[in-house]
């Protein structure tokens, strides 16, 4: 007949090391940092009068997070 197999008492399951990467958590940091000031800066423009400046912030925020999601 055949033993079932067995493990030694001491052994330990392996953990997720470096689950959470620095860089990564910076990065997405930066990036609400940036969607923030874009749309803070559209906000301001509209209500200072200026719809064409608000154009251009959108614009070019919408171009940066459409390449970074690319």
């Amino acid at each position: 007949m055949v033993a079932p197999h067995r493990t030694p008492l001491n052994t330990t399951r392996p953990v997720a090391n470096g689950s959470i990467n620095g860089m990564r958590v910076l990065m997405g940091i930066l990036l609400l940092l940036i969607a923030v000031g874009a749309i803070t800066g559209v906000v301001v423009a509209l209500s200072s009068g200026q719809p064409t400046i608000a154009l251009v912030i959108g614009l070019v925020a919408a171009a940066f997070f459409t390449r970074v999601g690319c």
